[in-house]
């Protein structure tokens, strides 16, 4: 029998794999923009017209039309079935798919675990705005400098000081207790019973990529330690492998082709309040290998911005370490003694910090200059100068490796050989290590300059606010383009309601690609099935069961739709949507007539 799985555990192995790292086995891919482009496996073409979109996660041929995502790719390339695609990638990732088939009969503890964090974020969101209970954590936000929107786009909430409280209002919205201790939400007592794990503390929800609620973090707002709480680990929670605020950040990461990483929730805030969109949080751990891989699916370069104090410089050193080894170009932004992000952006006024991170250095600069900063002494620079081709030795590009080695021998005014020799040797000693730390690191991903970061023109931003206008013409209406722009905005809108307006207005305009037609029956079972919640539900609906439901050519036409560049947020997708219908009830008159 075939086996079917979860539309929860498709999502995971999609989720955790790089699509970059398994299309790079037969494809040389080079960075275009936001994507990478190269030669097309699928036909023979002498100008590159396949593009992988790591932001997304998505494939697409604009010569042959082949599209789809990482189970799509194996399928289409090495010829799998869908189970079998979807084992392979499963193997690495350390996922027994046999207990992760589908069953009808139960939620699954996954999708239960989801649904009792999302319960808490609501009622905790609730508290921070009702007027009595969170009267005095919305004072402390406020004047701290955070401003409502950017607290309602984070989901902030606030758990009340009242052990009970929590207990009471997850069983009221249907979560039990039982449920409420394995998701971490409540401790049990010893004399029975339980009480709330998180008590009279700012709370951050921490979101996957799919924006399903894995954790949390907690701030306290009085005198109290720990200052901050997180959730525990847990088999569908690790604080190691999630980043704070990356499941809104990653489609501005990837235009920025830049990532900069904080260390602290209330930074990540302040940041993303001051138009500094491209952020990602570390959820209480220090920097991981995995952490550093989503990074790299949408950027090429990191930026570490964390507390100007010695912990913070440590943390930063340790951080760009494990960046570079991955693959991507770090610099470290320094902030002075005693301020962290968020201090530097109190009031209105953000050039400070866009100085701040203007003048971020390079890895191995910066280890230099804190060499000399201590004195100069010879031990001092010994070990900035170990420190810095350890690094090296772990850095798996041959040719980006030699680049470094010439900057630490210029820097430092070593001789390049004798540094080639001593990283030689670290590496001898590491290799087995350093294999695990590396695996798949695509080869030339590092070793270009971070391009100066600096807000958006405000004439560019104001004509971006827009959004894309449609005109009227007087002339015969392009079907195919006014149908693939109308499915684009369908697909791309998040509140889902340009869905709606289509079904409900598109009368009986024909189709006329053929995968349009599955599209449409796709948009209808998506509403029948009330899986409308939530940002981005209709897409990831889409694109989660186009292997299953679709043949290659639907997939291609997805894929070429979701190819399309992101539309400003301000776009007025009904509105599109509505023009688009218009103009093909318009064609479909004139060709009557």
């Amino acid at each position: 029998m075939t086996p079917v799985f979860s539309t929860d555990i498709i999502t995971r192995v999609k989720d955790e794999t790089d699509i970059v790292e398994v299309v790079r086995r037969c494809v040389d891919l080079k960075p275009a923009g936001s994507v990478l482009k190269g030669l097309c496996p699928f036909h023979k073409e002498k100008t590159p017209s396949f593009i992988v979109t790591p932001a997304r996660q998505t494939y697409h041929c604009f010569g042959c039309g082949a599209g789809g995502d990482v189970i799509s790719f194996l399928m289409e390339s090495e010829g799998m079935t869908f189970p079998e695609a979807v084992e392979l990638l499963a193997r690495p990732l350390d996922i027994d798919l046999s207990t992760w088939l589908r069953d009808d009969e139960s939620e699954g503890e996954r999708r239960a675990f989801h649904r009792a964090n999302e319960t808490a974020m609501n009622i905790w969101r609730e508290a921070l705005w009702d007027s009595g209970m969170g009267k005095k954590t919305l004072t402390y936000l406020r004047e701290r400098g955070f401003g409502d929107k950017v607290l309602r786009d984070f989901d902030v909430g606030f758990a009340p000081a009242d052990g009970n409280w929590t207990a009471q209002r997850l069983a009221q919205g249907g979560v039990d207790q039982d449920l409420a201790q394995q998701a971490d939400l409540l401790r049990p007592r010893d004399e029975g019973g339980s009480f709330a794990y998180f008590r009279n503390r700012v709370i951050f929800p921490i979101k996957n990529i799919s924006r399903q609620v894995a954790g949390f973090g907690g701030r306290v707002i009085d005198r109290g330690e720990p200052k901050y709480l997180n959730s525990s680990d847990s088999p569908f929670f690790s604080k190691g492998k999630l980043l704070y605020g990356f499941e809104a950040s990653r489609m501005p990461i990837a235009r920025e082709k830049t990532a900069i990483l904080v260390e602290g929730y209330l930074d990540l805030l302040a940041l993303a309040q001051a138009g500094i969109l491209n952020v990602v949080a570390t959820c209480g751990t220090a920097f991981t290998i995995d952490q550093a891989r989503l990074i790299r699916r949408g950027a090429q370069k990191l930026v570490v911005l964390f507390d100007g104090d010695k912990a913070g410089v440590k943390a930063a050193v340790r951080s760009a370490d494990v960046a570079i080894r991955l693959g991507l170009g770090a610099k470290i932004a320094s902030l002075p003694q005693g301020e962290d992000p968020a201090s530097m952006l109190e009031g209105d006024d953000s050039s400070a910090l866009w100085e701040v991170l203007q003048g971020a250095e390079d890895y191995i600069p910066y280890l230099h200059r804190l060499a000399a900063a201590s004195g100069s002494s010879r031990e001092v620079m010994e070990r900035a100068l170990r420190q810095a081709l350890t690094t090296v030795a772990g850095v798996q590009d041959d040719l980006h490796r030699d680049f470094l080695l010439e900057e630490a021998a210029e820097i430092f005014g070593k001789d390049k050989g004798l540094l080639q020799d001593t990283v030689q040797r670290e590496r001898q000693a590491a290799r087995p290590r350093e294999r695990s730390a590396a695996r798949g690191v695509p080869a030339g991903a590092a070793g270009q300059q971070v391009a100066p970061l600096r807000p958006e023109a405000p004439v560019a931003q104001a004509r971006r606010q827009g959004g894309p206008q449609v005109r009227n013409y007087l002339t015969r209406v392009k079907v195919d383009q006014v149908e693939a722009q109308l499915f684009a905005h369908v697909l791309q809108d998040e509140t889902g309601q340009a869905a709606r307006v289509f079904l409900a207005e598109r009368a009986d305009i024909p189709l006329h690609h053929q995968g349009a037609a599955e599209l449409v029956a796709e948009l209808e079972r998506w509403v029948a099935e009330g899986t409308s919640s939530g940002p981005g539900s209709l897409r990831d609906f889409v694109t989660g069961r186009w292997n299953q439901i679709g043949d290659a050519e639907y997939r291609g036409f997805i894929s070429e739709l979701l190819s399309k560049e992101e539309f400003p947020q301000a776009t007025d997708h009904v509105k599109i949507i509505r023009d688009c219908l218009g103009r093909l009830l318009q064609d479909r008159r004139s060709r009557r007539s």
